[in-house]
């Protein structure tokens, strides 16, 4: 009964987990369009079509293949495809955390250290689906392996080059496994342990990366992308105490609270190793190292730190506690003590219901276009009235705008910034989007058409300081300028506010040129 008991409670979670977020990813309008694109055409897009800038001569998308999965899901199962994947996900993380947990104790953890670790790595998931989400599944499978490995059980090297023969066609991310592969050659290398296998292992999965639509030009995209500076992407910058925060119960909580106490009880962990002169694991110090140090670096690198450090520091964590276990068991007596296991374990449960009460107003299983989030009413002004050309906007809503407007309308720049877009071109574009120094200069060196704003980064005054544009519409988010000399008097002015312009249909097809 308690092994019922803890799974129908894991899959709580995992409900919570699924359905707390329904907002669609800034990026997965990009990644349905070229699903789109490659059912209709059964080939992947090695060029760019939905942008008016100069692009580079080859398109390397490192994401197609999320792009076919995600638009496989929608087009058969519509939204709950994308919901269904999305908890396949977790459930198949949460598992692969329980062994790599058992492995280190033989025993299974309790579900108020999962719950606290599904909300702690829920921000890595972001919006409703990413396509890092196969980046945080394999490397947590990989863990997985590489610690059966350590324990002298090879059977499963084969995993290492049939998921990546996935993994490399699904997300860049793929760069962590080898990376997680070398950590623990070296480990176990000044662990005085069999090194060699894992240089095997590294030996099958490298060639396997090169099997995908770009062959050796994925390496020179993914060198290039891993160094690459991201000023723009708040994931990509250093962690800060100031926020992001997220509003729980009335309270300010940062977004990054769960990754922050698993550093303090790692850092708790090591220097209680150290003080009582334990002999060091050098898999695990070097793994921990260098995946603070990415996630301390990157926001968006958090997750390789919490799936790592919750699953083999496990026992550590728990043997924090013992003093205090101890102390409560000498001063209560025999029956007050069983009480208070009784209750110690049931805690968890009751945590897990009050954060389910909580959530339930706030979940859904509609994907909603949010009227806050996108500029939903601008673009179906530009839809309805048939207005085309370029449209410059937001980098954040590029891939919006060319899946609802293409090819009736051009965008200036996408969140596929590092994949089409020279570092000049893409350079010269965010001076717009984030109404840098001289942004009115890229209106005139790409000629535009359509302007979307951005009010949070635009004002009216700028606005107005378009002296041959004009504001013809406006919605909670944007204003939508044309140039004066095209405005006609006769438009249609969709009401944003209106629940029936906050679907989109996520199986429709590109049309095609």
């Amino acid at each position: 009964m308690k092994r019922i008991f803890f799974y129908l409670s894991l899959a709580v979670i995992i409900y919570i987990l699924t359905f707390l977020i329904y907002v669609p990813d800034y990026d997965l309008w990009a990644r349905l369009a070229v699903g789109s694109i490659f059912f209709q055409t059964g080939h992947v897009l090695k060029h760019d079509i939905f942008s008016y800038l100069p692009t580079k001569d080859l398109w390397i998308d490192h994401e197609w293949g999320s792009s076919v999965v995600f638009y496989f899901l929608t087009k058969y199962w519509g939204e709950w495809g994308l919901f269904a994947l999305k908890a396949v996900i977790f459930l198949i993380i949460f598992i692969l955390i329980i062994k790599i947990i058992k492995l280190q104790t033989g025993k299974y953890t309790g579900i108020f250290y999962l719950t606290f670790i599904g909300f702690s790595i829920l921000p890595g998931f972001a919006n409703l689906i990413r396509c890092q989400v196969f980046t945080y599944m394999f490397f947590t499978l990989w863990l997985y392996v590489l610690e059966k490995i350590r324990r002298g059980e090879n059977k499963l090297i084969w995993m290492f080059p049939a998921t990546m023969l996935f993994w490399a066609n699904m997300h860049g991310g793929f760069l962590a496994g080898i990376g997680v592969v070398i950590i623990y050659a070296f480990g176990e290398l000044f662990n005085r342990k069999d090194f060699l296998k894992y240089f095997g292992i590294l030996a099958l999965i490298i060639p396997v990366t090169f099997i995908n639509p770009y062959g050796f030009d994925l390496w020179n995209y993914i060198i290039e992308a891993a160094v690459m500076p991201r000023p723009y992407i708040g994931e990509w910058t250093s962690i800060s105490l100031k926020g992001p925060v997220h509003i729980f119960a009335g309270f300010k909580i940062h977004i990054l609270t769960g990754f922050m106490l698993i550093v303090l009880l790692t850092f708790i962990v090591s220097i209680k190793l150290l003080l009582q002169k334990e002999k060091p694991d050098w898999t695990k110090i070097i793994l921990v190292i260098v995946l603070l140090y990415l996630g301390i670096k990157h926001q968006r690198h958090t997750v390789f730190f919490m799936l790592a450090a919750s699953g083999l520091f496990y026992r550590q964590f728990v043997d924090l506690f013992n003093p205090l276990q101890r102390f409560i068991r000498d001063i209560l007596t025999e029956k007050v003590y069983k009480v208070w296991n009784i209750t110690k374990y049931s805690l968890g449960y009751i945590v897990l219901g009050g954060i389910f009460v909580y959530s339930m107003p706030h979940l859904s299983d509609n994907i909603i276009v949010d009227p806050f989030v996108y500029p939903v009413g601008s673009l179906e002004f530009i839809k309805q009235n048939n207005i085309s050309g370029n449209l410059a906007t937001a980098f954040a809503w590029g891939s919006y705008a060319f899946w609802k407007l293409y090819p009736q309308c051009k965008v200036l720049i996408d969140g596929r910034y590092e994949e089409v877009y020279s570092n000049d071109v893409y350079a010269k574009a965010m001076q717009f989007s984030e109404h840098e120094k001289n942004w009115q200069e890229v209106l005139k060196e790409y000629h535009s058409d359509i302007l979307v704003l951005p009010k949070f980064v635009y004002s009216r005054s700028d606005a107005l300081s378009l002296t041959d544009w004009e504001i013809v519409y406006l919605d909670e988010v944007s204003a939508l300028l044309l140039p004066k000399r095209k405005i006609k008097h006769s438009y249609i002015y969709p009401n944003y506010k209106d629940p029936i312009y906050w679907k989109e249909d996520l199986s429709k097809e590109i049309p095609l040129d």
